[in-house]
């Protein structure tokens, strides 16, 4: 039984026009919505956890990660995630905006988008105190403005975040800002096409780039070349339709630009070493 992906919008729980919000993720499993957070969703905002006690899972582009308490989870905006309804853990949930990070460009690296990292203690500590004053935002005072401090606060946070995540991965790619721009840039164009342009050089022209500066970019920042970072892309696509829509094996390959379902069938197969229907049968 297949299950749509639901699509979720940032929206501050006040109403306030903040471009974050933290929330306890217990309080998250109380709420009242329309959707549910254990059924895959793309969320059009960045999510961090941190993970405050217990132990659980959460589904990050159908890859199972486990967490503990201690660490941190990033999940991107646009990647199909959801929570585990068994899980037992407990944490901080910072909800922000893409738009909100551009006073900190490329803090988030790419390379710690869905996986856990487990910083020191007293790191993790101090990161959480400074989700703490960042919540206390939600508490407006007489004069100060939450909608002018809130992203300077987040750029903080994130920064920090970014210093841990560079001291846990020693053998992560050197930051190097221009390419962080590039490839942020790259992969936005990669999920509004949904990779179904395959083109190297087209990607290039619509960044303005030569495809030897996209490839640099790519190989430093991702460890790929920019046709895995493509094929990648599409491979997601086709697990994320072929887990959540009823369509054929055929009708998914003529939307992703195949034009003969064998060859999508080997593509796939390439990719994700089994074949759709074994893919499928799996979810």
């Amino acid at each position: 039984m297949t299950t749509a992906i639901q699509h979720i919008g940032f929206a501050h729980t006040s109403g306030q026009p903040l471009p974050v919000e933290i929330i306890l993720l217990s309080e998250l499993r109380q709420r009242s919505m329309d959707h549910s957070i254990y059924d895959p969703t793309q969320l059009d905002f960045h999510l961090i956890q941190f993970i405050v006690s217990g132990r659980g899972k959460h589904l990050c582009d159908f890859e199972s990660i486990h967490l503990q308490a201690g660490d941190l989870l990033i999940v991107r905006a646009n990647q199909v995630h959801a929570f585990d309804p068994d899980s037992q853990h407990d944490a901080q949930l910072l909800a922000f905006t893409p738009d909100a990070i551009h006073q900190a460009p490329g803090v988030v690296p790419h390379w710690a988008a869905g996986r856990a990292i487990r910083p020191h203690a007293k790191d993790f500590r101090l990161l959480v105190d400074l989700l703490s004053f960042q919540q206390r935002l939600d508490q407006r005072s007489a004069d100060l403005a939450p909608q002018h401090l809130a992203p300077h606060l987040l750029a903080t946070l994130l920064a920090g975040v970014s210093d841990v995540l560079a001291a846990q991965d020693r053998s992560a790619p050197p930051s190097h800002p221009g390419y962080q721009s590039i490839v942020r840039r790259f992969e936005n164009i990669l999920d509004r096409q949904h990779a179904t342009t395959r083109s190297v050089a087209w990607y290039a022209d619509h960044l303005h780039l030569t495809p030897r500066t996209l490839a640099r970019a790519c190989q430093t920042i991702l460890n790929l070349t920019p046709k895995q970072a493509i094929d990648n892309r599409v491979a997601l696509e086709a697990k994320r339709l072929l887990s959540t829509t009823d369509h054929s094996v055929e009708s998914i390959g003529l939307a992703l630009g195949f034009t003969e379902s064998t060859n999508f069938i080997k593509f796939f197969k390439r990719t994700a070493r089994c074949t759709p229907d074994e893919f499928r049968k799996l979810r």
